[in-house]
């Protein structure tokens, strides 16, 4: 009750209540937080984009290659002291990682969807 004619005396008296005040205080703390994020996102989503050609350039690469080996060494050729199973667990990695690192990017970019009308 006395916080009720504490904010109307501050209302007849044309100065803001400290309610008012607490709230605009959290707004501005809401809009500096996300500004903040957003150079953050920005400059993650730089750092990964540019990060993206080097980590395509080795990791599909090495999928491709150690799949390749895998097959001709350790399946048609039949080589016992080959590990066909190793070779395949890395080379099905590299590939997961490369998925890793384009869903990583996913999330720090913001596209613009594509189920309008133009």
């Amino acid at each position: 009750m006395m916080d009720l004619r504490v904010e109307q005396a501050a209302k007849q008296r044309g100065g803001l209540s400290a309610r008012t005040l607490v709230g605009w205080t959290g707004a501005a703390l809401w809009w500096a937080m996300f500004a903040v994020w957003q150079v953050v996102r920005c400059a993650l989503c730089a750092v990964l984009v540019l990060g993206e050609p080097v980590m395509r350039a080795v990791l599909v690469p090495l999928a491709f290659l150690g799949f390749l080996v895998t097959m001709v060494f350790g399946f048609l050729v039949g080589d016992p002291r080959f590990p066909r199973w190793g070779m395949l667990a890395v080379s099905v990695g590299a590939l997961a990682l490369y998925w890793l690192y384009l869903g990583l990017m996913s999330l720090f970019m913001s596209l613009p969807s594509h189920d309008y009308e133009r």
